[in-house]
């Protein structure tokens, strides 16, 4: 994408991306090479990147050092205002390096290769994902899920040929292959739903929570709690309870 062609909500998201790393340069230039004019030059261009980003995404843009957030949260606090604007996660330093800014422009383009750049960049934002590795999670989630329902279509197509149980040869080819590929789109989803209790499992580092319910009986009333807890290797019934 050539920034004077920019159009979409994904070609904002690149721009952003694009500004944070000449940003990022610009630093570079200024603190290791001592070219304060190409740091300037460098800062325009990202700010004016910003500006048309910040059109696309009908939003205001931000100050040349303020804070550039995208979406799927892959733009980061820049400059030293980072410290103080709390309550966003990131595993980048206050300012990211070369690396980082790189990563970010290389996951977008791989999603949009994918052909899902949108669904991956909102899935990252719906999850709010707190560092790269959630955000790729966050990215393999919505390519499962754009290949299980294309595959599902193509099932449904080859599927809409089968209308009776007469084994002609097309009926056969066109049953054959809505199974197959509805075999694939099965296996696509599973994968999402995994990859979905992966990053829950991230996000809880493994553990289990455990609710203790009290319960108050009148008199003349009954009650009966009952429950058991599986931990690794043994189970702790609740009283009363009969072994097996």
């Amino acid at each position: 994408m050539k920034p004077g062609q920019a159009s979409t909500p994904a070609d904002a998201v690149q721009l952003q991306a694009g500004a944070r790393r000449k940003r990022v340069v610009a630093n570079i230039l200024a603190e290791q090479h001592a070219d304060p004019t190409g740091a300037r030059w460098e800062r325009l261009e990202a700010a004016d990147m910003e500006r048309r980003a910040a059109e696309l995404l009908d939003a205001a843009p931000l100050a040349p050092e303020g804070l550039i957030v995208g979406r799927g949260g892959e733009i980061v606090p820049v400059g030293d205002d980072a410290d103080s604007l709390p309550g966003l996660v990131e595993t980048v330093r206050d300012r990211p390096d070369l690396l980082t800014a790189n990563a970010s422009l290389d996951r977008m383009k791989l999603a949009g290769e994918s052909g899902a750049t949108n669904l991956a960049l909102d899935a990252a934002e719906t999850v709010r994902g707190r560092n790269s590795l959630e955000k790729m999670l966050a990215h393999q989630l919505a390519v499962t899920h754009k290949l299980g329902m294309e595959l599902a279509a193509k099932a449904g197509h080859f599927l809409s040929h089968v209308s009776s149980w007469n084994p002609q040869g097309r009926q056969q080819v066109s049953s054959i292959e809505g199974a197959r590929l509805a075999a694939a789109s099965a296996r696509m989803f599973d994968a999402y739903q995994r990859g979905l209790l992966t990053l829950q499992r991230i996000r809880s580092h493994g553990k289990q929570t455990i609710v203790v319910q009290h319960v108050n009986v009148n008199g003349g009333g009954q009650a009966v709690v009952a429950g058991a807890l599986r931990t690794g290797r043994g189970r702790h019934r609740g009283k009363g309870a009969t072994p097996k």
